[in-house]
């Protein structure tokens, strides 16, 4: 059966809690199957390539995202931030002192593994579309998903909405990264 554009865009935005204007990138970032597969856009049947160019993007993303918190956690002096609001949010204010620190923060959270667990989590497997000579989704298909789906949420509405997805699956839900509304106790 093709899949339809519109109701498997309506499913992904559901578990990322993100409405993506552009349906056809959501569909892009969870095609598998092959190369390219043919679905139903607006009744009309179109080519669907895999997802692919949009994993490479959200693995870039991922890391920029994640890597800018980090940086805004404390400055190269190890003076802490003042809370700034940015994006809705408030800045991260943590205790990341060292690039080791970022080193362990990355592989902890954008491993593949690590992926593949918060997509499992999120029910993305679910939606990954996998020829049928696929008996199941694997870990590995499930972390380049999720990476894809990041991509394709940055080409669909940028930055705030990258950040606003990656903090609803817990991206930044980590003991080096401390989201907090309260000012420093002790500021500098």
């Amino acid at each position: 059966m093709l899949p339809r554009v519109e109701t498997k865009a309506v499913d992904i935005g559901t578990l990322l809690q993100y409405t993506f204007t552009d349906k056809r990138i959501a569909v892009e970032a969870v095609q598998m199957a092959a190369p390219q597969i043919a679905c139903l856009y607006n009744n009309t049947f179109e080519s669907l390539d895999n997802n692919k160019r949009l994993s490479v993007l959200g693995d870039a993303v991922l890391a920029k995202v994640l890597c800018s918190a980090w940086f805004e956690a404390r400055s190269s002096t190890g003076k802490e931030h003042a809370p700034v609001e940015r994006c809705g949010v408030l800045t991260i204010t943590g205790r990341v002192r060292s690039q080791a620190q970022w080193t362990q923060l990355r592989n902890e959270m954008l491993s593949n593994d690590a992926l593949a667990r918060r997509g499992y989590q999120t029910g993305l497997d679910r939606c990954v579309i996998v020829a049928d000579s696929t008996p199941a989704v694997s870990p590995r298909m499930v972390a380049t998903t999720l990476e894809a789906l990041i991509g394709a949420v940055y080409q669909d509405g940028g930055d705030d909405a990258v950040n606003r997805v990656m903090r609803s699956l817990g991206f930044f839900d980590h003991t080096l990264l401390t989201v907090t509304s309260q000012p420093p106790l002790f500021p500098s």
